[in-house]
């Protein structure tokens, strides 16, 4: 790979990242605490943060990384987090992603270590993608742009800080090196298989990895039986080098799979219905249709009860991108489009159809899978094929579709710039008096209808911006690309359909200054006075005190806001009035809950207001021990026996141009 490739995706990377290292900033959502109610202590008070949607890395990653260092430093193995819970996993739990290169930076330097850890991610998923472009034979100038658009596709933006694109960013490299393999099985080629395979079982997202590997699997014995002389026997090195990477991780799986099994959340999942995702369908045209949870943007999502922004925009690979490989499908290779109806059956799946959930639910493992990361195959094909198709959109003139595309973006330009305009503001303000009255109705707004009128003027702004940046914006790109249509006009056509990536992802993940960062809260410190060893345990509503961000001030949580937590633990907290969806006591506690968590050890609930009141029949509970999950040991020999078995399938390979495991699969083929 050249110099300048990498240079061009490390120019990207910086792009998105590149703020952060500016003095006293930090990649990373330090201000979300703010708006809750523990530092604000005035519920009718809304303070606007960076990204209200960010907030499992600040209430769930950072805490369990401090906890991870405090751990390590008193010589301690993480095993169990004593803070969370009756002792939340650590070790155990993909999601703290201990073996993962990419969650390294932040574990050792802290809030300081996300924009290693973006960066890295950007830079690492463009490479991968070019190299698995460059695999299906796709020429170098449109992979780069192949991987341009991968490295800003929704998945990997949305995700960015998430275990999510942990394993993402490695997928397009772990089939990359599958199909190197195939074509040319040699000895570095079956450790790459093996390398990336491990690393993306340690990236800490398992329905991503699942979805991953079903992908490779289904795309590797299609490609081989169309492609290989053997044909799909022609695929079982790279499975068979697969397998001994994934084992290598057994000593984390096992004790995974144990906690899975035994946790609510696995009886749970396959009992939930999800309505057809309509929204996430019109997302993949507009992603911004209903507004962002950035600040200084609306966010509508409630309002036609909506699924969440990183749920509806994670298969988001543009729509110019889509235009053109709709447009350009004849033209596309045939390996490019067998992946791209693999990736089309899963982006159908992510949506939700109707029977879907009833279909799946007896299906093992598959009824734990949450139905949205379906979308990883068509983000990967969709991505790869994006540099040829948009190459093959511009080879020719094509006027009918360039003048529909120019009319379609004027359309939408005068439609996102109309609300900030003066005549339109009393409209305006009528509309966003009929959306209070329906969110209040609805109970998404719990305020008095007066506190929603003094934020009138916030709201109108949000409108004009979110309306300039989601409508507007990608209406002019569409308008360009348009007119490059017209033109055939390759570089302008491909400039517009990477603007519409960049600018729809840019500042997701927002460059905090750590001066924004919330200072202790009166209620912690007023409960570490009374209760200097930890006794007892505290509780709160999470729009007051999240659960897991205890574990940073050395409190004890009755609830830990993780999925693994057992059944047994979720009946006792279900008697508190603990949801089990949402990970939360209710925000206002019947004498039943409180006498529930009194049993549980609780001494100590934080209000709505900040203030503190204490439950003077709780039972003392002795702190968690840190004991070693079950099943590690199984796991442990697990591991090592596939890495004796990794160093005698490397043993099998020669240099030379006759190879071994060519011939087993020659024979087994005869």
């Amino acid at each position: 790979m050249r110099k300048r490739v990498v240079l061009i995706f490390a120019a990207v990377a910086v792009l998105f990242a590149g703020p952060a290292l500016l003095p006293g900033r930090v990649f990373f959502p330090a201000d979300v605490l703010r708006d809750a109610l523990a530092w604000k202590r005035d519920p009718s008070l809304r303070i606007r943060v960076s990204n209200s949607l960010l907030s499992d890395p600040a209430v769930q990653f950072e805490p369990w990384n401090q906890e991870i260092r405090r751990m390590l430093a008193n010589g301690e193995l993480p095993w169990v987090n004593r803070f969370a819970g009756d002792g939340g996993p650590l070790f155990a739990n993909p999601q703290t992603a201990l073996f993962s290169p990419f969650n390294w930076p932040p574990l050792i330097l802290g809030m300081h270590g996300w924009v290693i850890t973006g960066f890295l991610k950007l830079l690492i998923a463009a490479i991968c993608a070019y190299w698995l472009a460059r695999e299906l034979e796709v020429e170098r100038d449109p992979a780069i742009v192949s991987a341009i658009v991968f490295a800003c596709c929704g998945f990997m933006i949305v995700w960015l800080l998430f275990p999510h694109t942990n394993v993402l960013a490695l997928l397009p490299g772990f089939l990359a090196a599958c199909l190197r393999l195939i074509r040319q099985p040699e000895k570095k080629h079956a450790a790459l298989v093996i390398v990336f395979a491990a690393l993306i079982t340690a990236g800490g997202h398992p329905e991503t990895l699942l979805a991953g590997v079903i992908t490779a699997i289904a795309f590797l014995i299609w490609h081989c039986e169309r492609t290989h002389k053997w044909g799909f026997l022609g695929a079982m090195p790279a499975f068979v080098g697969s397998l001994f990477g994934f084992l290598l991780l057994a000593v984390l799986l096992v004790p995974f799979a144990i906690i899975a099994q035994n946790s609510y959340a696995a009886a749970m999942r396959p009992n939930l219905a999800h309505p057809f995702r309509i929204w996430t369908v019109l997302s993949q045209i507009l992603p911004g249709i209903l507004g962002t949870p950035l600040r200084g943007e609306l966010d509508l999502t409630a309002l036609p009860r909506a699924e969440p922004y990183s749920i509806r925009v994670g298969a988001y690979v543009g729509a110019l991108v889509l235009l053109a490989i709709v447009v350009a499908w004849r033209d596309l290779s045939p390996v490019l489009r067998r992946g791209l109806k693999i990736g089309v059956v899963g982006l159908v799946l992510s949506w939700y159809p109707p029977g879907i959930d009833h279909a799946l639910r007896n299906v093992p493992v598959i009824r734990l899978l949450a139905l949205q990361y379906c979308a990883t195959p068509f983000v990967i094909f969709a991505s790869i094929t994006a540099g040829p198709a948009l190459y093959a959109l511009a080879s020719r003139r094509r006027k009918k579709l360039g003048v529909l595309l120019a009319i379609a973006g004027a359309a939408l330009l005068v439609a996102g710039i109309a609300p900030a305009l003066p005549p339109m503001r009393p409209a305006l303000i009528a509309l966003a008096h009929n959306m209070i009255d329906t969110l209040k109705a609805r109970g998404h707004l719990q305020q008095a209808s007066a506190v929603y009128e003094q934020r009138l003027a916030y709201y109108l702004a949000a409108a004009g911006m979110t309306a300039l940046r989601r409508i507007a914006l990608p209406g002019l790109l569409w308008l360009i690309a348009g007119i490059a249509l017209l033109k055939a006009n390759r570089r302008l056509l491909t400039i517009a359909a990477l603007l519409e990536l960049i600018t729809f992802g840019l500042g997701f993940n927002p460059a905090v200054r750590i001066a924004e960062a919330p200072v202790t809260p009166l209620a912690v410190t007023q409960i570490k006075a009374k209760d200097p060893t930890n006794r007892w345990l505290i509780a709160a509503n999470v729009e007051v005190f999240p659960a897991n961000i205890a574990t940073s001030y050395g409190l004890r949580d009755v609830v830990s806001y993780d999925v693994l937590t057992s059944k047994k633990r979720t009946e006792q907290l279900m008697e508190a009035g603990y949801d089990p969806i949402l990970h939360t006591i209710p925000p206002q506690l019947s004498p039943a809950n409180l006498a529930a968590l009194e049993r549980l050890g609780v001494r100590f609930v934080i209000n709505r207001d900040g203030s503190v009141t204490e439950l003077p029949k709780a039972i003392p509970q002795p702190m968690p021990a840190n004991t070693r999950p079950d099943g590690i040991e199984l796991g442990a020999i697990i591991s090592l026996l596939a890495l004796a078995l990794c160093a005698g399938w490397l043993r099998l390979y020669r240099s030379t141009e006759t190879r071994v495991i060519p011939s087993v699969v020659a024979g087994a083929a005869r």
